[in-house]
């Protein structure tokens, strides 16, 4: 009798706990009972089915708002570190402006690079001399080092491959292994329309890119005043 009554007020409690919108997890651990009890006494009930429904909308929109926060955090902190980017490159701007090959290199990139993507810098020529300023450029200013540039070559299929990367790789001063498999224009037409190719970079990194960007915006303003 005494067992039955103790079942009955820890039911009674698991109720008014769960119409006040605690979870099955909650309730065992207050009113002493296991989980799956609990589950049990409830899960088929259609106004504990809506404390359910509650409850997972609830932390929906908990979890939305931490989200939120969170985007929030990461996008003032990613705000600061380009403000620090950008200071730091008109610093670097006035320091190296005086140097050929850097004013050389923007003026390059100006004119023949790619404008378009955030996250790369993408660097494409047919002349020889304009891409081995480029390259310089990237390792003496922005700290590429030589041994991770890679180049692909875009070729007619008239092209001897070898011949071309060798001729790439001397002219650039980037070693053969250093080229990724080249790719021919498709078509019929076989004629060799450019001697060596089209000589194709890409250095991956959004800070690089902003960086380059914020000195052709320099350049660019000096260049109209």
């Amino acid at each position: 009798m005494v067992q039955k009554k103790k079942k009955t007020e820890r039911y009674e409690e698991a109720v008014r706990l769960r119409k006040r919108g605690f979870t099955y997890r909650e309730i065992a651990h207050m009113v002493g009972a296991s989980k799956s009890t609990i589950s049990g006494w409830f899960s088929h009930e259609t106004w504990s089915q809506e404390v359910t429904k509650r409850n997972s909308d609830r932390a929906t929109k908990e979890n939305g708002k931490r989200v939120s926060l969170l985007n929030k955090a990461r996008s003032n902190q990613l705000m600061k570190m380009y403000a620090n980017v950008r200071r730091t490159a008109e610093i670097e701007y006035r320091h190296y402006k005086k140097d050929p090959l850097f004013i050389a290199g923007l003026s390059v990139y100006l004119t023949q690079g790619d404008a378009e993507s955030a996250q790369n810098i993408r660097f494409s020529s047919s002349r020889q001399p304009s891409h081995r300023i480029m390259i310089d450029f990237a390792c003496t200013y922005l700290g590429v080092p030589r041994e991770k540039i890679r180049t692909w070559l875009l070729l007619y299929p008239a092209h001897d491959p070898l011949m071309c990367t060798r001729s790439w790789s001397s002219a650039l001063n980037i070693p053969v292994h250093q080229f990724g498999t080249y790719h021919i224009v498709p078509g019929k037409n076989t004629t060799k329309r450019l001697r060596f190719g089209v000589g194709n970079t890409i250095i991956g990194g959004a800070v690089l890119k902003y960086t380059l960007n914020v000195w052709i915006e320099i350049l660019q303003q000096d260049l109209k005043s």
